[in-house]
């Protein structure tokens, strides 16, 4: 299919994906419902309701960019430098305010949805940009990226309400998902440097999975290790997000419908 490739070592860069994607959508979905609730109740389900389209909108947005990435080294290289740059500032943020380093955005409803969708984007481009990593710059394997993009909306579509609960009972795993991205961006930085002239090597896949599972793997124990149990302010949250999915898929239903 347009030049697409499978073999059975692919399995483990989607795996991985989709383990990473699940965390990042888990996340997008938990700072969206932190970011709209100092609004009243009513808009605060609206507004987090825009937010869920605007994450899925993004995410197909960002598909389409996928294959651009694969043949600039210079937008590798900015890929690269974000994705390190995020984890950096995510773990300033947690030192210095803990779990409330997600603050309300603004008093009004549009400035809310504005800042929302700002989020939804810089997810989204974590997303792809994971993608890109994971095959090596081959794009006849440029469906890995696709199939990663697609679980990520999904995920946001049906699960993001079970994936909070996660994340709130296991808390670390959102410090796990930052440092994944982080490796990432490492990896991502090789790939700009050999895409720019092949004398650069790429990284040695041993040591990137390597490093990646170890990661993966000692921040899931210690997350486990860590577990804390679910407060009637998480359950509000998660409820929220499920609220506003249930309103997401009825809204499609009735658009499909109507277009029957």
């Amino acid at each position: 299919m347009f030049g697409q490739t499978f073999h059975t070592s692919d399995l483990a860069g989607v795996a991985a994906l989709v383990v990473l994607e699940a965390l990042l959508s888990a996340d997008n979905a938990l700072v969206l419902a932190i970011m709209v609730r100092h609004l009243p109740k009513d808009l605060q389900k609206k507004a987090l309701l825009y937010g869920l389209g605007g994450a899925f909108v993004f995410r197909l947005v960002a598909i389409l960019f996928a294959a651009v990435v694969l043949r600039q080294w210079w937008l590798q290289a900015i890929g690269a430098a974000y994705l390190l740059i995020l984890p950096i500032k995510h773990f300033i943020a947690h030192s210095k305010k803990g779990d409330e380093n997600v603050k309300p955005v603004g008093a009004g409803f549009w400035q809310t949805v504005i800042a929302v969708e700002m989020t939804d984007i810089a997810f989204a481009i974590d997303s792809v940009l994971a993608g890109v990593t994971f095959i090596d710059n081959k794009p006849n394997k440029l469906w890995v990226v696709y199939f990663g993009a697609i679980i990520g909306i999904i995920l946001l579509r049906f699960a993001a309400g079970v994936f909070v609960r996660v994340l709130e009972r296991y808390p670390v795993l959102d410090h796990v998902a930052y440092l994944l991205v982080g490796w990432v961006g490492v990896k991502l930085a090789f790939l700009a440097g050999h895409t720019y002239s092949p004398q650069v090597p790429h990284m040695p896949t041993p040591i990137f999975w390597g490093v990646l599972l170890t990661l993966a793997i000692v921040g899931t124990a210690v997350a486990i290790k860590n577990a804390r149990p679910i407060t009637e302010e998480d359950e509000e949250i998660a409820e929220e997000v499920e609220d506003a999915q249930d309103l997401n898929v009825s809204a499609t239903e009735n658009q499909q419908k109507s277009q029957g």
